[in-house]
């Protein structure tokens, strides 16, 4: 992975938590005002905000918790709804009994809150969907060894799903006219990922590895019936590399690409 894409999607990511952040803090705040307004415990509804998130309380809110907004009555003051009759401080009958109350429009501070949680939510979606297309595209690019010439592959290999227990950032796979790809810009130690192919006849065969990577060790081990056959290391050559596979045996082989330490990690693998 480049560094100017980790460098735009590490600033898209960090400018949508932010954009999140206010979006919690303006809605708490909102809350906070327009629940005093409507006769509602305002410190309820700022924890649940914050707790359960600031969308499903704003939701609860607007569906069960906002109701008609208080007034103050014309002979005491006391707060009171125009559901209320007479007022339950003085007794005096209110006027507005009965009456509609009055359509309040979004205050700044609510469209400040709507706008940043909107832009979030955008940024997020855009990330998502920057992904998928760099995944796509990094899938599609033209394979060619380092020599500049076309690589063709004898046995496809395929990507493999794979459990890991560690972290990645930026990371993608895929396999193209029988060549597995795959990159990486940084993980935590023992991340790896696979692909495997049909092996049919293991002294004619020969597997190449083109890979480019910073740092550290960089492996690869050959997989057979759940065991390791073998490993070699893959990362510190200026070239394609190749082994044999004359010490397996026919039938699926998987390939496992593991990483200790080595960064900005893109490689592709074929069968010639």
């Amino acid at each position: 992975m480049a560094v100017m894409p980790l460098i735009l999607f590490c600033g898209a990511l960090a400018l949508a938590g932010l954009l999140a952040l206010a979006f919690t803090v303006l809605s708490c705040v909102w809350l906070y005002r327009d629940s005093r307004l409507h006769g509602q415990p305002p410190a309820l509804w700022v924890l649940l905000a914050v707790f359960a998130g600031p969308i499903i309380a704003l939701l609860l809110y607007f569906i069960f918790g906002r109701k008609q907004p208080l007034e103050p009555c014309e002979n005491c003051g006391a707060p009171l709804t125009r559901a209320d009759r007479f007022c339950s401080a003085c007794g005096a009958a209110n006027s507005h009994y009965g009456e509609p109350a009055p359509k309040t429009k979004l205050s700044a501070l609510g469209k400040a809150a709507v706008a940043c949680g909107l832009v979030s939510m955008l940024c997020m979606a855009g990330l998502l969907v920057g992904m998928f297309v760099f995944a796509f595209s990094a899938g599609s690019t033209p394979l060619v060894t380092t020599g500049g010439s076309t690589i063709v592959a004898s046995l496809p290999i395929e990507s493999a799903m794979d459990v890991n227990s560690g972290w990645v950032i930026m990371s993608t796979q895929g396999h193209r006219n029988g060549v597995w790809t795959f990159s990486m810009s940084k993980t935590s130690d023992g991340y790896h990922k696979s692909g495997r192919f049909s092996l049919d006849d293991p002294h004619s065969r020969i597997l190449a590895v083109d890979v480019t990577c910073e740092g550290e060790t960089l492996e690869l081990d050959f997989v057979q019936n759940g065991e390791t056959v073998r490993t070699e290391t893959i990362s510190g050559a200026d070239s394609v590399q190749y082994f044999s596979l004359a010490d397996l045996a026919p039938g699926e082989v998987k390939l496992r690409v593991v990483n200790h330490g080595a960064t900005d990690i893109s490689g592709r693998i074929w069968v010639e």
